[in-house]
């Protein structure tokens, strides 16, 4: 008995001092809080093809029961040299604008009282800004963007419908305008584009819209801070008739939510 007495208050002593308990090591300092040494293994369980892997560690106040049911859960990961972590939140709303997400301070991300309009009346390509949007990622993550857009085709004085039978190309695409080091904020670094034909004359019949575009796209991105830029694009003809392009006349809804990778 007095052996054992010894053996506890030396044990306790010991934890006072360091604050650290090593199980399977030869040496005395642990290198963490707690530190668990053995070489893992794995048994099959005969007719269930589950295994069994050892060394299993329980942590007894790290579970959903003893957590506060006003904290969010978070998933317990295991690094590459074996701590186990309280993860970060496996998603991260970074921007949400639409008309049903509670809390929202926008319902619209192009202001359907002062929509965005651009005349074109040049040939070839045009891409043009629609809004930016910046955001911080604490983590590397995997990065989902959607934006859904829309669009109304008139002539740029009278407001008519277009009936020249021209076909064109609209859409919508990102890019960056500001990244960490490595990511392209070139002006023609576009990603997630929607593009879509429109014929303005379908069985004698024409339309203006709204027609919506619906962009999206996911990223694996590093820390760091972003400015993502939604563009919409117009392409007409040489023979076509000159098209008003209006954006924020329907419902214009953006989303960038954050998947952390580590």
């Amino acid at each position: 008995m007095k052996k054992i007495y010894f053996f506890a208050g030396a044990f306790l002593l010991s934890s006072q001092i360091d604050a650290q308990v090593g199980i399977g090591l030869n040496n005395a300092a642990a290198q963490k809080a707690l530190h668990v040494s053995g070489a893992s293994t794995s048994t099959n369980i005969p007719g269930t093809g589950v295994n069994v892997v050892t060394p299993t560690v329980r942590i007894e106040g790290l579970n959903n029961t003893n957590q506060s049911i006003t904290e969010r859960l978070r998933p317990v990961s295991a690094t590459s040299t074996g701590d186990l972590v309280l993860a970060s939140l496996p998603v991260i709303p970074l921007v949400m604008i639409d008309a049903i997400s509670p809390g929202n301070a926008e319902t619209d991300y192009i202001a359907n009282a002062a929509p965005v309009i651009s005349i074109q009346t040049i040939v070839g390509s045009n891409n043009y800004p629609l809004r930016s949007f910046s955001f911080v990622l604490a983590h590397p993550s995997i990065v989902k963007f959607g934006a859904v857009t829309s669009f109304e085709f008139t002539t740029p004085v009278t407001l008519l419908p277009i009936v020249d039978n021209s076909s064109r190309i609209w859409g919508t695409k990102f890019r960056f305008t500001t990244a960490p080091a490595g990511i392209s904020t070139a002006a023609n670094a576009y990603f997630g584009e929607s593009l879509q034909g429109y014929t303005n004359v379908v069985n004698n019949a024409s339309t203006v819209g709204p027609y919506y575009s619906n962009s999206e796209d996911s990223l694996y991105l590093p820390a760091g801070s972003y400015t993502v830029e939604v563009s919409a694009y117009i392409d007409t003809q040489t023979s076509a008739t000159p098209i008003r392009v209006a954006n924020g006349l329907g419902s214009d809804t953006m989303s960038i939510v954050a998947y952390p990778a580590q």
